[in-house]
């Protein structure tokens, strides 16, 4: 450990755009957060590009370049990333996906992509999937993520990745549900294909009269009978940002994909049944392991929150100021009991969420990096708006890690 700590809060989805019924402010910009700008008029601000301009990035792929990482040489896709964070362990000739749990109904049409967001019931649903003969000997292992989610392993050797989606990214009583296709000529894509079709088939036949979803059915909730797939991929290898940096790292998360993401790239992970993926998450209880993690002596310690991206999918930009304002709680905590002489606290999105959009867009991300000996932009009010004139802006987030690690004094030096 070296004279200087950083904490980067890693706020989900944050940046948004102007919305008519918040006067054209954004909900960053509208909520009432006075930590985050006690740090912001301690720092460099800006709106910072998580990839490339003008390019949406997943979940997966920006938190990979806030970790410091280049995606076009180290992305294996978001399968794989998920089942890493599920703990399942890929061979050299497995392929990933990464699966919902979803409805559909009796012609095939996907009539709710996530299954009511669904929350309980898919440990239980997962394990009826887990370990599934296909043919010609290939398994199938699947294990439950955070709410709909799902990690879904095809094990066998002569896979291929060249395979279409089942997922059609919408969902409605017209939404057919699509069939897995080739997307090349080669044999091994089309029997891949085949063989997800036939996974297709027997999820519905196992998960249809499971008794998780005749109690769904009962309660008048939409049941989990089928998975969707998408994301697929191989593994890769990935050197540890403390191997290249000389320098310790934790995350606190609750997401499960964030957590596997972290432990990819070797982060040492901090979680418990309190710190969830979904709008309910005890930050308080994140913010304070955080703090418990920068007292233990780690040189860096991110803290995700996925709150305000799942107000962004929701288009609730009420619920999104609501989630903001208790983030400024976490970040009120780091101001009280953290040391600012020696403390380098910054903030980012993975992404932009904005609420009309309901999805991931290319918008660049508020953020900042406040401590004692960062220059300061003067500017003193947190939103898209105020830092479009800092000096982050126009930057990425590859660039954002490279200055935390700066101030910190670890960045190596290029040259004699």
């Amino acid at each position: 450990m070296n004279g200087k700590q950083g904490l980067l809060l890693i706020a989900d989805g944050l940046g948004d755009r102007p919305i008519p019924e918040l006067g054209g402010r954004t909900p960053l910009e509208q909520a009432t957060t006075p930590n985050m700008d006690f740090f912001a008029a301690r720092g460099l601000c800006g709106n910072v590009h998580p990839y490339k301009p003008g390019i949406p990035v997943g979940t997966d792929v920006g938190h990979l370049v806030i970790f410091g990482f280049d995606p076009d040489e180290v992305y294996p896709g978001r399968g794989p990333l998920e089942a890493f964070s599920a703990g399942i362990m890929m061979g050299p000739d497995d392929i990933a996906f990464r699966g919902n749990f979803a409805t559909v109904d009796e012609r095939s049409h996907v009539l709710d992509r996530r299954a009511g967001r669904i929350a309980s019931g898919t440990r239980e649903l997962a394990a009826a999937l887990d370990g599934m003969q296909l043919g010609g000997g290939a398994r199938v292992l699947a294990k439950p993520l955070t709410e709909h989610r799902v990690a879904i392993v095809f094990r066998q050797a002569g896979l291929s990745t060249a395979v279409t989606p089942t997922d059609p990214n919408v969902s409605g009583p017209d939404v057919a549900l699509p069939a897995c296709t080739p997307t090349d000529g080669s044999a091994e894509a089309a029997r891949t294909a085949s063989l997800v079709n036939e996974f297709t088939t027997l999820c519905r036949q196992h998960l249809d009269p499971h008794p998780v979803n005749r109690q769904r059915r009962a309660e008048g909730k939409p049941p989990a009978n089928v998975v969707l797939l998408r994301g697929v991929g191989r593994t890769s290898s990935v050197v540890p940002i403390g191997c290249q940096f000389k320098l310790t790292c934790a995350c606190v998360a609750g997401d499960l994909t964030v957590l596997g993401i972290a432990r990819l790239v070797g982060l040492e992970t901090f979680h418990n049944k309190s710190f969830t993926g979904g709008i309910r998450s005890d930050l308080q209880a994140k913010a304070r392991q955080a703090i418990d993690c920068v007292r233990q002596g780690f040189d860096w310690t991110v803290v995700h929150v996925k709150g305000p991206d799942l107000c962004g999918h929701d288009g609730n930009p009420l619920e999104k100021i609501r989630v903001i304002e208790d983030i400024d709680g976490m970040f009120g905590l780091f101001r009280r009991h953290l040391d600012l002489d020696r403390t380098i606290i910054s903030l980012t999105g993975d992404h932009s969420t904005p609420c009309e959009k309901g999805d991931h867009s290319g918008d660049p991300v508020p953020t900042f990096i406040s401590g004692p000996t960062v220059r300061r932009d003067g500017i003193a009010v947190t939103g898209e708006s105020s830092f479009r004139t800092g000096s982050l802006s126009g930057l990425t987030a590859r660039d954002v890690f490279r200055t935390q690690l700066d101030q910190l004094n670890m960045m190596p030096k290029r040259g004699a």
